[in-house]
Parts: structure tokens; sequence; C-alpha cells
């Protein structure tokens, strides 16, 4: 183990498992520069991740696939007696199917993370507000995506990898933005697929908000903040927004 070990950490899992974490102090070395491509990365349900040049990585729905044993295993517990053995026994069971789903997804999130983050050395993603989302009807759906857990995985293995993550504003109007002419276009949530009023190029929602994602991203870095601007030129913080920027996008939008 390298470093100097801070602390270790014993508890045993709901399946039976026992782990060991360990922290430890070491020094990080700088990484030299790359030259790798920049690249822009749209997340979502449909496709869950997006890349500028048109690539698409299809969401496994590990939880999907399995929530048809889980609900029988979840009818077993609630029909044991509080107490008993056999309900002991019915709970590990339905745990050891929970952790077999975790391990799966994270299997998968760590893979497709560490494969980005070493054909690259800058990626834009968006800033999405998952609290919000995961409180939706599609909850469950985001649940199982797990979008967060695959930021964190993006931002700690470029800092291993030396990949810079650049994060755009979540109020950037990346999806409804041609990423061609800079027009800006009101979309429903049902239109993957649409054409600019003013160029005429059709575009796929998803790798058409990945390329403004690139495009956004790579204009921050080059001022050298990290703010971004609206669908109208207007400054956003994550606090609070204008309302003269809020009434000329709901008007140019």
């Amino acid at each position: 183990m390298e470093g100097t070990l801070k602390s270790a950490t014993v508890k045993q899992a709901a399946d039976g498992h026992w782990h060991v974490t360990f922290v430890c102090h070491f020094e990080r070395e700088a990484k030299e520069p790359t030259h790798r491509s920049p690249a822009g990365i749209d997340v979502g349900l449909e496709s869950f991740a997006t890349f500028d040049d048109g690539e698409k990585k299809a969401p496994p729905k590990f939880y999907r696939k399995r929530e048809r044993k889980i609900k029988r295993l979840q009818r077993r517990v609630s029909r044991c007696r509080q107490g008993s053995r056999n309900r002991g026994k019915a709970r590990k069971r339905l745990a050891v199917a929970y952790a077999k789903t975790r391990h799966q997804r994270n299997d998968w999130l760590h893979q497709l993370a560490i494969l980005i983050v070493c054909s690259h050395d800058t990626l834009c993603i968006e800033d999405l507000n998952l609290k919000g989302l995961v409180r939706t009807k599609l909850a469950k759906r985001f649940s199982d995506a797990a979008l967060g857990t695959f930021r964190r995985m993006l931002e700690y293995k470029g800092l291993w990898y030396g990949c810079q993550i650049l994060t755009v504003d979540r109020f950037f109007a990346s999806s409804k933005t041609c990423s061609e002419c800079g027009h800006h276009q009101h979309l429903a949530l049902s239109d993957r697929v649409w054409t600019c009023e003013q160029c005429g190029t059709v575009h796929d929602r998803d790798v058409n908000a990945a390329r403004n994602l690139l495009h956004e991203g790579l204009r921050i870095l080059a001022q050298g903040h990290g703010e971004s601007l609206n669908a109208c030129g207007a400054e956003v913080r994550r606090a609070t927004r204008s309302r003269s920027a809020l009434k000329q996008e709901a008007a140019g939008l």
C-alpha cells in the first residue's frame, strides 16, 4: 500500500460480505500535457452517454433487468414472520440480489469512465440537477442510470490520468441551440430529431447537445473562468439568475 496509512474501517455489508476501507495520504505526480482530442458528452436516459462525434452508449438498465426477481424476493420477506429465522434468510437473499445489481452497474461505469478519460484530455459535461430529477416520475430510471456516480468517477479518474473535466451550467440551452448556426428553437421533450429553421440542418437531439457542450466548455476554458452564459448571453450562476435574462430567454426560446 502506497503512502501514509491514516485509517482503516471494517464493516459488514447486508449480503454478509466483509469490507475494509483504507485511507492513505500520498503525493500525486504531475501529468505531462497530452495531445488527445477534447470531447463533449451529453448524458440521458434514451442513450446513457452521447459524444460529439455521434457515438452513443446505450443504458445497461441493470435494475430493470432484475426488477422482477427483486420484487419476488421482497414479497417473500414481507410474508415471513417478524424476527423468524426464515425472514433473516429471505432478507439476506434480497440483499444479495441488490448487491449483484449494484456491482454490475459499478463495474460497467468504471470501465466506461476509464475508457473515456484515457481517450481524451478534456471533457465537457453538463451540470445536471440530479436531486430534482430523482423526484420526478422518472425517478426509478434516473436512479438506475446512476448519472451522479458516473460523473464522480469521471472527476477523480480525470485527476489520475490527466483529463480535465469542464462543467457547463445547467441553464445553457444545449439541446435547443443549433450547433451549426447558433439559432435557438423551441423543442418538445419528444423531439429526438429536429430541423433548424434558419440553416435547415437536421440534428439528432443528443448529438447536437454534445457538440454544443463541447463548444461551450472550450469557450469557458479559453476565457479562464468557470461561469457560463445562458441563451441570451447573460451570466448564469448556480444560485440565482437575473430577471431580465429569464424574460429574454423565455421570449427567445
